[in-house]
């Protein structure tokens, strides 16, 4: 157990895991603060993600008051006698995959900080706005409610002017919001598939974001062989956003019907993805196919059947947004 762990158990044992979910990628060394002159003051030096900063910076003093007692009080050795009673935040470049909670974090600390006369909406709106998007995706795709109605911090304005008055109605009615969602997204799971960066073919992500809510939620048969139902509509969607038939045209010359999945696919793959280099890949779409076919009848339908269909259908959906240019940067020649 390293020094961070052992810190978060203390806070785990004081019934605060939600600070101790935030120090899960920080490291912590001690040191000191310039505050007057020569006039130093004991500090921990907190070394986090990018995203784990901002929120680290963001909480109330008296929360990181709490993660400096926590450090220094499970702090082996050397022992300190002056214990610190805060701490400066380093950013690293490391990067993580779960910044949903952080950025929860952040966005209810914004919600407070306008509120009650620390930050203004002009400043941070953008910002805000932006943020609130990316977190809707997220619980979206842990199948969790969203719990904040406030679009923009200008919604959030309207509703504090008519309904509260002072500093710490504002203060409470945000953490109430926030209280259940934060619990659950600390003891939710990790998704069994990771999200990927969305194709920008609506219909197509949609459905990817329908099928990973269904995973999420399912518990009985009739749940998972509806995940294969949605991935097999995904790759309906991706069919449709891909197949032209002025270009492409399917193996066995026949003219695909609209809903036709595999002759839309395979022909798209016969002009962007052709030659016997690519027939993994076109035979990693037909199988992705046949599992979502295949999950949608199954009687006995379980969770890793549709944990498999859902990886092979979203990965064919990130294949084929590549392969159609999807994914191109701006400055890259695609040629």
């Amino acid at each position: 157990m390293n020094a961070t762990d052992r810190a978060i158990r203390f806070l785990h044992e004081i019934d605060r895991a939600d600070l101790a979910a935030l120090l899960r990628h920080s490291s912590y060394e001690y040191g000191s603060e310039d505050i007057w002159d020569e006039i130093s003051v004991p500090v921990i030096k907190l070394s986090s993600p990018k995203i784990y900063s901002e929120a680290f910076e963001g909480l109330p003093d008296w929360d990181q008051k709490r993660i400096a007692e926590a450090i220094h009080k499970t702090h082996l050795s050397p022992k300190r006698e002056s214990a610190p009673e805060r701490f400066v935040v380093k950013t690293t470049d490391s990067e993580v995959d779960d910044s949903l909670y952080p950025e929860i974090l952040i966005h209810r600390n914004q919600l407070i900080a306008v509120a009650t006369g620390r930050s203004r909406i002009q400043e941070v709106d953008d910002y805000y706005k932006a943020r609130h998007r990316r977190i809707a995706a997220g619980l979206a795709a842990r199948g969790l409610e969203n719990p904040n109605p406030f679009d923009s911090l200008w919604d959030w304005y309207q509703k504090w002017k008519a309904s509260f008055g002072s500093y710490s109605e504002r203060r409470q009615y945000i953490n109430d919001m926030y209280a259940s969602l934060i619990a659950r997204v600390i003891d939710a799971p990790e998704p069994a598939v990771p999200a990927r960066q969305p194709t920008g073919w609506e219909r197509v992500d949609r459905a990817v974001d329908k099928a990973r809510n269904r995973m999420e939620s399912a518990r009985h048969e009739e749940d998972y062989q509806t995940v294969g139902l949605l991935c097999r509509e995904v790759m309906v969607s991706l069919g449709q956003a891909v197949y032209d038939p002025a270009l492409h045209m399917p193996p066995d010359g026949m003219t695909p019907s609209p809903t036709d999945a595999g002759r839309m696919i395979e022909a798209f793959f016969g002009q962007a993805a052709q030659g016997g280099s690519n027939e993994n890949v076109r035979r990693h779409a037909r199988a992705a196919l046949q599992l979502a076919v295949e999950l949608q009848h199954k009687r006995t339908a379980d969770f890793r059947a549709a944990a498999l269909c859902l990886e092979a259908t979203s990965s064919v959906a990130n294949i084929i947004a590549i392969l159609s240019g999807q994914r191109d940067r701006p400055d890259e020649d695609p040629a």
